[in-house]
């Protein structure tokens, strides 16, 4: 169940009234700029976006925003916002939530989020279209508002990574740091996810995320989830092999029409093993400095490969060798 009540929520059916609706007007002429992470699932974006926050160049998403989304002006009108944000961390740790279980990340209200959060749970589709985009400016005018700044809005959203070439017709102005890392640890890590998701129910993703929680709340669909990605050799192995493919097909087939200057592209393992040089070339690309030191933040770990992706991985290397090659990943 959302954090946010339902008298709150905006329901895209019968149009609610939300809390912010009379605000809206002080965020009409807000003008800000878009800065995207994107890369697969599991591919380093967490962590990125978290490194990249903490050097106070920019304004994030984070889970307040995703949880108020329909309140956020109405709590900053109020001076609510500190207490909102202490609600939520009441909430987290009344539910035993101090991290994301499936990689130690981690959590409270300053967590940076995906915003395909605020678009799922109104049933909009998860990556940008003409459909949710005025959900989006309307989201990312309150984040520039709240924090009375004139920092970038750096985003990230994976179900985007294939998409760029639309973020950048709707927001000609936007920057792109894409992050890439071996497809055979991108596809093991996210198999790993799911099985310690369907092992036991996560409370975190419940908060955020009402079709994680029905998933939960519905025996017979719980147990499809579970024979589909959790048997001894899960078919779901291909259903996430084949999605991470049509990313990196669709990186790999367009990135070519994105003006160089726009762009930034590193790789996890780069990030893992040198951060410092990682984090400076991609400020130094955006036209900013920062002073923290990223020393041993991070530390290069070779990840065990799930058995079923471990028998798959020249099935995999054969399939998008194209990406293998041109990033420098090997099998």
């Amino acid at each position: 169940m959302s954090y946010v009540s339902e008298k709150t929520r905006w329901d895209p059916i019968v149009n609610k009234k939300t809390l912010d609706d009379e605000y809206l007007g002080k965020i009409k002429d807000i003008v800000f700029q878009p800065v995207f992470i994107l890369g697969l699932h599991r591919s380093g974006t967490t962590i990125l976006y978290h490194m990249l926050n903490e050097t106070e160049n920019f304004n994030v998403l984070t889970l307040y925003h995703v949880l108020n989304f329909d309140r956020l002006l109405y709590d900053y009108d109020h001076d609510l916002i500190d207490e909102e944000k202490k609600r939520i961390n009441q909430l987290l740790q009344e539910k035993g939530i101090t991290d994301r279980r499936t990689d130690a990340v981690k959590v409270t209200s300053e967590y940076e989020h995906e915003y395909m959060y605020v678009f799922s749970e109104r049933d909009y589709p998860w990556k940008l279209t003409e459909e949710n985009s005025e959900i989006f400016k309307i989201l990312c005018k309150k984040i520039k508002y709240l924090s009375g700044d004139d920092k970038p809005v750096l985003l990230k959203n994976p179900y985007d990574y294939g998409n760029f070439l639309y973020l950048k017709k709707l927001f000609p102005q936007a920057k792109f740091v894409f992050i890439q890392r071996n497809p055979l640890e991108v596809v093991s890590s996210t198999m790993k996810l799911w099985k310690m998701r369907l092992l036991k129910k996560d409370e975190f993703v419940c908060l955020y995320s009402r079709r994680s929680a029905q998933m939960y709340q519905n025996p017979l669909l719980l147990w499809g989830y579970r024979l589909f990605y959790t048997l001894r050799f899960p078919p779901g192995v291909f259903e996430v092999f084949w999605r991470a493919k049509a990313g990196t097909d669709s990186y790999l087939k367009n990135i070519s029409e994105l003006p160089k200057e726009d762009f930034l592209s590193v790789r996890y393992e780069d990030l893992c093993e040198k951060p410092n040089e990682v984090i400076t070339d991609i400020l130094r690309f955006l036209g900013l400095q920062f002073e923290k030191d990223f020393t041993g933040y991070i530390k290069p770990r070779k990840l065990r490969l799930e058995p079923e992706v471990l028998f798959l991985r020249k099935y995999f290397y054969k399939k998008m060798k194209v990406y293998f090659d041109t990033f420098r990943y090997s099998f």
